[in-house]
């Protein structure tokens, strides 16, 4: 699974995160996630065009690279809540966004449209619970140490789940502009227990991309992240 992430979130591009929620703002700059926004999405292969509206909309978006693979999005232009531009994007590919978790904690996932077979519709339930589970794991693995807090670094790595429900050979794809940080992203990772095993036929390894937040030194973790 991979996802298109958010400025200040986790995802697999592209997750939770990732269902990963923003940092901390000032209470009268946290923005809300249903006001309209400007978008300027040009058709394109519809990973990248995923990529960027996580960025414009702050949202992460969970996908295979298996479902998105030689499909291409709509263009969006003009002003629309993150809902409907999301939809609009959409329009044409024979997928459809749901929405997971609460809050600041919420992404959504794309699926397949009911009246089109695939073999994922048959276990569509349990890789939608188990996304948001892997998200929520390795987000609040990497919150709990300052030096891997996402919000200031761009990653992304690929991981892979063992029969038990354990991370094995996290890698990075690109440095993160610090081999320090590097390898406390690696070792973090490195058997990290998401408590409970994938369900069948999980597309591994999951790729999971973390973006900086434009113009802010705050962590995208909700307390701002643990101090080293």
């Amino acid at each position: 699974m991979r996802s298109a992430a958010c400025a200040c979130a986790l995802s697999f591009a592209g997750a939770p995160a990732p269902a990963a929620g923003p940092g901390p703002w000032p209470t009268s700059a946290v923005p809300n996630r249903q006001d309209p926004l400007d978008f300027d999405i040009p058709g394109q292969d519809l990973a990248a065009a995923l990529e960027r509206y996580a960025v414009v909309a702050d949202q992460t978006v969970l996908f295979s690279d298996e479902l998105v693979s030689r499909r291409r999005s709509a263009g969006v232009r003009g002003r629309y809540t993150p809902r409907e531009a999301l939809d609009l994007l959409l329009m044409g590919t024979r997928l459809r966004a749901e929405r997971v978790g609460n809050g600041t904690q919420s992404s959504f996932v794309l699926r397949v449209l009911d009246d089109e077979p695939g073999p994922e519709l048959p276990q569509a339930a349990n890789d939608r619970r188990y996304d948001g589970l892997v998200q929520r794991r390795v987000w609040e693995a990497l919150c709990a140490n300052g030096q891997t807090a996402p919000g200031r670094y761009r990653a992304v790595l690929m991981l892979e789940v063992d029969a038990s429900g354990r991370l094995v050979a996290p890698r990075l794809v690109a440095t993160t502009g610090s081999a320090s940080r590097d390898q406390a992203i690696v070792a973090t990772l490195h058997g990290l227990r998401l408590g409970a095993a994938p369900p069948p036929r999980l597309a591994q390894p999951l790729a999971l991309v973390i973006l900086p937040r434009a113009g802010s030194e705050a962590t995208a973790c909700p307390d701002g992240g643990a101090r080293p």
